[in-house]
């Protein structure tokens, strides 16, 4: 009897895998979809290694560059945007692969990210004139953002880390649950793109204030990461394990702010007196009740200490 019942859940976990695999609906987007549904007034799109990358630029004065994190897009920024376009010029990419920039197809099948996003930051740079220019960013971005000051120190003149990471990435993977993405069977089953629920616990790993766990806000993280080539991407990156050498951190010379949420479960909170140990000119702020991203769900005391911080 015990047998027959084994092989009867055995017959309905396959099925069931087999179902989620290949029999499901397909999730993916079509570029054109996700670009209309989701583009701005200020949006702009440039050509670069034969791909689209998206940007949108806002204010005017001195430049600020602000970089999401993985998974995210530059709509992570948009509040902060808001709040500091008035007195400067702000602008926030969408990562090569995230949101609705395209990523270059690559030879290698594990590419080095971190050579194509330095490449892509070059670009950058030079094609918005950025000589001088102060740099943001969250998880993800915040690594990209601490490598321009160390490849670009005459640039960067002030650097802004959200929950940055850098240190310890093979643990911070692990923690982040990303490592899950690295196994084939998960692959298998996302091939056709990620379920909402699926996008909702993720979302609910990020924010400590759950009232942001909106019903937009889920959809659009949906539809970004199953806008065509985006998913494969980030699959492919959580895969890799290619990173910066964190002793570089070392070497950044401008005045930093290092702000964190107290119950970040994505970056631990340890890191940002680890960015403060290695960086001389830097100072931490850490936010209660906040979680991975402060400059969502602390918008005002980002505002003020941001301002403050740039203004000094």
């Amino acid at each position: 009897m015990y047998k027959k019942i084994a092989i009867a859940v055995v017959i309905v976990i396959v099925g069931l895998f087999l179902y989620a695999a290949y029999g499901r609906k397909d999730l993916t987007l079509t570029k054109e979809y996700v670009k209309e549904k989701y583009v701005l007034p200020n949006s702009k799109f440039i050509n670069w290694n034969g791909t689209e990358i998206h940007y949108t630029e806002s204010g005017s004065g001195f430049p600020i560059l602000m970089i999401h994190g993985f998974g995210g897009s530059n709509r992570d920024f948009i509040l902060l945007d808001s709040m500091v376009h008035d007195n400067y010029r702000v602008i926030r990419v969408d990562l090569p692969g995230f949101g609705l920039s395209d990523f270059p197809k690559q030879t290698e099948e594990n590419p080095d990210y971190i050579k194509v996003y330095d490449d892509y930051f070059t670009f950058l740079l030079d094609t918005l004139h950025l000589d001088s220019c102060y740099v943001m960013g969250n998880s993800l971005g915040g690594l990209m953002s601490w490598n321009l000051a160390v490849k670009h120190p005459s640039v960067v003149k002030k650097l802004i880390l959200f929950n940055s990471a850098g240190y310890d990435m093979a643990e911070v993977i692990k923690s982040a649950n990303a490592k899950v993405f690295k196994y084939g069977i998960v692959q298998l089953l996302l091939q056709k793109g990620i379920p909402k629920f699926f996008t909702k616990r993720g979302m609910q790993r990020v924010f400590y204030n759950k009232s942001l766990l909106t019903v937009d806000r889920e959809q659009r993280i949906n539809d970004f990461w199953n806008r065509k080539g985006n998913m494969q991407q980030i699959l492919n990156m959580a895969s890799s394990d290619k990173f910066l050498d964190q002793n570089l951190i070392k070497q950044i010379a401008c005045p930093t702010l290092i702000v964190w949420g107290k119950q970040d479960k994505v970056v631990h909170p340890k890191y940002a007196e680890r960015f403060h140990s290695d960086i001389m000119k830097s100072r931490v702020i850490m936010y209660d009740s906040c979680g991975h991203v402060p400059m969502l769900e602390r918008p005002l005391d980002v505002k003020r200490d941001v301002l403050k911080f740039l203004n000094e």
